[in-house]
């Protein structure tokens, strides 16, 4: 039985859970804990120390649940710094035999990420996306076939390597070694995605406290990963500002609408306003004006994500290729009006996405974020 160990750094928050893994069963989780992101914005790490303390929390928790000491560990990373293109590889079968072989489509590989980069860009993610033997495409898995000629295309993401070299020092200071680095939108798309939805072709967007990620498949493949640098917390910025009251009321708020538009679809909607004497907000108020809170204020946050949403989704006709629709992960899927909004948007199907394949003591990963 092995065990896996996976940091997540988020704008919001810094989350360490750590899984069991045997042979052809689900992960089972027997650690998890989660501490509110200091020292980090926008996925960036901004401030070693505060950072240090905030993971150093996560981790101490998570190994005094889990029983385990977390020595190294996977770390899922996002945030605008993430970066991402296609290329194109192609190698000579070995002439003796002319059977591919495992080695063959590791040296294809490695030609397609011989790419020009900046010396400040690093690459977290070479993911094939077909192959061809002479001349014959769309082609998953060559192993075994014959030919002389094999060729790939890819889907590279890349990172700032002084973003990744700032995550080493911190988990370097607490003992941890990185066995590598995840972009938050694959293993959002791992976690949240069908086999079906892959295939035919759907949108991922995981959307976090500052910004949101982009996953597109088609075929079973990533053909396009995005971030950008909007995410949830800009609602409940503006949601503050607008009605006077805390960040905290704010938050107490839009969770309150995200269940109260689920109620009022139930029902024929004609109130003017909203009651929330309920919510027991310290600023006292006890209705909102409902045009004004959600047309007034959430539509046009809302509105602004998917304006930059819908930059990446007309990149190279991907509209076209998610006939299975969006699916909407991270603390951002439960904004209020988000889902109705990306519908009328789109005209595709939307969806909340939940992880699947948990065991354990996963209750707290049984949600979006």
């Amino acid at each position: 039985m092995d065990t896996i160990t996976v940091i997540d750094i988020g704008s919001e928050k810094v989350a360490v859970a750590i899984a069991t893994v045997e042979e052809g069963a689900d992960p089972h989780v027997i650690g998890f804990s989660a501490e509110k992101s200091k020292g980090i914005k926008k996925s960036h790490i901004i401030d070693i120390n505060e950072a240090t303390k905030t993971l150093e929390k996560a981790i101490n928790n998570t190994e005094r649940m889990a029983g385990n000491r977390i020595n190294r560990a996977t770390i899922i990373i996002g945030g605008p710094n993430i970066m991402s293109l296609n290329s194109h590889g192609v190698v000579a079968v070995n002439y003796q035999t002319n059977d591919i072989q495992q080695e063959d489509i590791e040296r294809v590989i490695d030609s397609a990420k011989a790419v020009s980069l900046a010396a400040n860009r690093e690459i977290i993610h070479v993911l094939p996306q077909e192959f061809t033997v002479d001349g014959q495409g769309e082609i998953k898995n060559p192993v075994g076939m014959n030919g002389v000629r094999l060729e790939v295309e890819t889907h590279i993401i890349t990172a700032s390597a002084i973003a990744l070299n700032n995550v080493r020092k911190v988990c370097g200071l607490l003992g941890v070694d990185i066995e590598g680095f995840i972009f938050s939108g694959i293993a959002s798309a791992q976690a949240n995605l069908t086999e079906t939805e892959k295939e035919l072709g759907c949108a991922m967007l995981d959307i976090g406290a500052g910004t949101t990620d982009i996953c597109i498949y088609s075929d079973s493949s990533v053909i396009h990963t995005a971030v950008v640098p909007v995410g949830s917390r800009n609602v409940t910025n503006d949601i503050s500002a607008g009605l006077r009251i805390s960040i905290e009321s704010s938050e107490k708020l839009k969770r309150f609408l995200f269940d109260y538009e689920k109620k009022q679809q139930e029902k024929e909607d004609d109130e003017e306003e909203i009651n929330i004497a309920s919510l027991r907000l310290n600023e006292r108020i006890t209705t909102v004006q409902k045009k004004e809170l959600i047309q007034g204020i959430i539509y046009p946050r809302i509105d602004e994500l998917i304006e930059l949403v819908e930059k990446e989704l007309k990149h190279s006709d991907i509209l076209a290729k998610i006939p299975s629709g969006i699916i909407v992960s991270g603390g951002g899927a439960g904004t209020p009006y988000l889902i109705e909004r990306l519908r009328q948007s789109f005209s595709l199907p939307v969806r909340i996405g939940v992880p699947h394949m948990l065991g354990g003591i996963a209750d707290e990963l049984h949600t979006p974020d």
